[in-house]
């Protein structure tokens, strides 16, 4: 197992556990507990872990971002991961990407890493997934942090400044619901000005939805459906919903 697979595995059981200790980590990796030592030493100098006799701990403000999962990022969990799978076959070595906040656009980044890729996003959660991928050129767009109980989210006025100064190849949005008549539509009424904002940036937007999202409504729009270029969605859509967007001109990939 090449080093970065390493790293990756080795902050993934940290965010699990919390804690590691060098000869389970030998044993789960399959490499020597030299190797283990110089992977988390790596690691402590990318102010991720904290070496103790032994082992290894996460730093408290990695872990207190990647603990926080509610419910809601945890719902239709299994969908998801099968979209963010879909969709990462349509991200390019050398793409510059936009990932708007969210569970499933978090899924993805989990999945990032393997090439090189330049990645903008809002979301703290998908920026505590990435900073740690040497593959992933980061930049965190700049704002106001809202919080909440699952999400940690840059928004506002600066954020919206600050993408008119970029372009980008893909934008990954995330929405609360899909209509047909409706559009996109999400709760928060102040987050739908960064992402009319992070689609006027986007040569294309690709929206990752899990079906239960579709043929609903929710407090305010973000866009049209015509916004959208690519909807990623699960197999847990019916196929006359399917065949109701199709019919209107939409690509749905399905899986």
């Amino acid at each position: 197992m090449i080093q970065k697979r390493r790293l990756d595995t080795i902050m993934g059981i940290l965010k699990d556990e919390g804690m590691v200790d060098v000869k389970t980590l030998s044993q789960r990796l399959e490499v020597t507990e030299k190797t283990v030592r110089l992977d988390l030493k790596e690691l402590e100098n990318q102010n991720l872990v904290e070496r103790v006799h032994g082992g290894a701990v996460l730093k408290i403000q990695t872990m207190s971002l990647s603990s926080r999962k509610s419910s809601r990022r945890l719902s239709h969990l299994e969908q998801k991961q099968r979209i963010a799978r879909r969709a990462l076959t349509l991200i390019r070595e050398d793409d510059v990407i936009l990932l708007d906040d969210g569970s499933t656009t978090q899924e993805l980044a989990n999945l990032l890493g393997d090439f090189r890729v330049t990645v903008l996003t809002n979301d703290l959660l998908i920026v505590n997934e990435l900073m740690y991928k040497p593959n992933v050129t980061l930049y965190i767009i700049g704002g106001l942090v809202r919080r909440d109980s699952d999400s940690y989210i840059v928004t506002g006025e600066d954020a919206i400044q600050f993408l008119k100064k970029y372009r980008v190849s893909k934008l990954f949005l995330g929405t609360s619901t899909v209509d047909t008549k409706e559009g996109l539509m999400i709760f928060n009424y102040g987050d739908n000005f960064t992402k009319r904002a992070f689609i006027d940036a986007a040569d294309q937007v690709i929206c990752l939805a899990d079906s239960s999202k579709f043929e609903r409504t929710a407090f305010t729009k973000v866009a049209r459906l015509d916004d959208v270029d690519t909807f990623v969605t699960d197999s847990g859509l019916d196929q006359d919903v399917i065949d109701r967007y199709e019919g209107l001109g939409k690509k749905l990939i399905v899986v």
